[in-house]
């Protein structure tokens, strides 16, 4: 979607979440204006298409536009800076980053409908982690028996409030009837004041009597009810860096109260009881090692978004995990895990920097000789050539293969079939627009190979970058494939996956290479890159081609 301003000197245009052509042609329109100055904002872009790239290189280095470009998703400022477009990278996790990983204290408000909540939230965390208040509105003249019933769920000391009663981690208070519970000095004080949002006690009047004592160690919840009790409080919160959690409206009957709170905006999450209750269990997690940590994460990512990262090399996985929190100024793993898990723009920015693969134009000169005299051999005279790419990542060595099959006089009854499971490089490789830079030292590893037609033959060039022309693309396919829960789609001649197995463990890498030998006809070989090789298990299934290349030959 595209919004533009026009100021005096300045157009102000917004992109976000998607970029379609008609858009691209209303950019277009837009910086065929007079201004000093365009300011384009790309917010949650991921990726921008072939044409939208081309056009601002037209109007930033032809016609000289002076445009100031500002991404929100590090990918996307990768890969302007990467084609020469500048890209101004402005990380919005850290404006997400409300959560104390030491918060000790929490409070629970609601009225009507919430206590079958609030049992449940209780049930499902270590209570003796906290300092619990619980506010309801409640009958001034019956006594309470909320704390009887509690009994039957947790085991802490659950006590209704009293004056002077000192706050403890591990223990429950209740709100006293028709008084106010506030909190002074970690001292419970009863106030007889008036009536707040038309109640006493207020979930409002404690909410922020709590934030203003713990500031960033509290957390207030917001559940079900009537009227809007405690909405008003959250404005208070968030001055104080206390985290505010509220109970997603759908989930209650009497849903004033969250749905109030809701359309203020003014919270961190909107969450299902089971989230509240695992949101505070993250909050009392201890571990001592950086690695339990990673264990933690990759447990919960599998459950929540079913990427099954648990099986990746753990060295590797380690490092891309600490150069995220680098780059987005994260100094805490708990707080780091929380946005990963609850905050799916988050982990789709951690996903991406997992699954990046290095890969270049005709990588391994030797390599790519073994497979020239291969298809020469093998495959000069097949009715049709079928290639896998597994793991092609952003596409230099699927356009390589193509540019090898070219040259040779069989790309036309070939395909190669290019996969990854990150979609946002396989949006890139259909772009197919590389750096100057990656294209020189491409031309200086193609002239090695002996083709007389020189390589700019293939590609259109321009200052910043050059683009794969159209008919290298035609017969190559893109689309996301999982290596690690997908399964076998077609019967190929060559496989090509390198430099992917050396990420995964040894338990990942017999599945992975189960599939290849499913997919692989009788006869076809199997490109890995130089520091993989063929588990013992499969030795007598393939043949060792060109061990030095880490090439082999199906044979069972």
């Amino acid at each position: 979607m595209l919004k533009f301003v026009r100021l005096e000197r300045e157009c102000k245009i917004e992109i976000y979440d998607s970029v379609s052509s008609e858009e691209i042609l209303q950019l277009e329109e837009l910086l065929g204006e007079d201004f000093y100055l365009f300011s384009i904002n790309f917010t949650r872009i991921y990726n921008i298409p072939a044409s939208l790239a081309e056009l601002l290189y037209e109007h930033t280095e032809v016609l000289q536009k002076n445009i100031k470009i500002v991404v929100n998703k590090s990918r996307l400022s990768k890969y302007l800076n990467y084609i020469g477009l500048k890209g101004m990278f402005v990380s919005k996790l850290k404006d997400r980053q409300s959560t104390n990983p030491n918060i000790n204290v929490i409070a629970i408000g609601g009225s009507a409908n919430s206590s079958a909540k609030i049992i449940e939230i209780l049930s499902n965390i270590d209570t003796t982690k906290f300092a619990i208040f619980l506010i309801q509105h409640i009958d001034p003249i019956k006594d309470g028996i909320f704390d009887e019933i509690l009994e039957n769920y947790v085991e802490n000391d659950i006590l209704y409030a009293s004056e002077g009663m000192d706050v403890k981690v591990g223990e429950i208070y209740l709100a006293s009837k028709d008084r106010h519970m506030t909190v002074n000095g970690s001292k419970i004080h009863l106030e007889n004041s008036a009536l707040k949002n038309g109640a006493r006690p207020s979930i409002s009047v404690s909410f922020e009597s709590l934030s203003n004592e713990y500031k960033d160690n509290f957390c207030g919840i917001l559940t079900c009810g009537y009227a809007t009790d405690g909405v008003d409080s959250l404005a208070t919160l968030k001055r104080n860096n206390s985290v505010v959690l509220v109970q997603n409206p759908d989930d209650c009957e009497a849903n004033s109260i969250p749905k109030q709170a809701k359309n203020q905006k003014i919270y961190d999450y909107i969450f299902n009881t089971r989230d509240i209750a695992f949101y505070l269990r993250c909050m009392s997690l201890q571990y001592d090692s950086f690695d339990k940590w990673i264990t933690f994460l990759f447990d919960e990512v599998y459950t929540r978004y079913e990427y099954d990262f648990r099986l990746y090399q753990r060295d590797s996985v380690k490092r891309r995990v600490e150069q995220f929190m680098i780059k987005h100024r994260i100094v805490d793993i708990k707080t780091f895990i929380v946005l990963v898990l609850f905050n799916k723009s988050a982990f789709k920015s951690l996903f991406l920097d997992l699954s990046i693969n290095v890969t270049e134009f005709f990588r391994d000169i030797e390599a790519s000789k073994k497979m020239i005299e291969i298809i020469n051999k093998e495959h000069k005279h097949c009715y049709n050539i079928k290639i896998w790419s597994a793991g092609c990542s952003s596409g230099e060595e699927v356009y390589s293969t193509a540019i090898i099959l070219n040259e040779l006089g069989l790309l036309h009854k070939s395909i190669i079939y290019s996969t990854d499971f990150n979609p946002v490089v396989i949006e890139e490789a259909k772009n197919a627009i590389y750096s100057l830079e990656r294209f020189k030292k491409a031309e200086e590893a193609y002239a090695k190979l002996g083709f007389k037609m020189p390589l700019e033959n293939y590609f259109e060039t321009n200052t910043k970058f050059v683009k794969v022309k159209e008919h290298v693309k035609q017969n190559v396919l893109f689309f996301v494939h999982n290596l690690e829960k997908d399964s076998v789609f077609n019967e190929f001649d060559m496989i090509e996956c390198k430099n992917v197995m050396i990420y995964f463990d040894e338990e990942l890498k017999q599945n992975v290479f189960k599939m290849f030998y499913d997919s692989l006809k009788f006869g076809g070989h199997l490109f890995l890159g130089p520091s993989e090789m063929l588990p013992l298990n499969f030795e007598n299934r393939f043949e060792v081609y060109d061990d030095i290349n880490k090439i082999y030959r199906k044979v069972a």
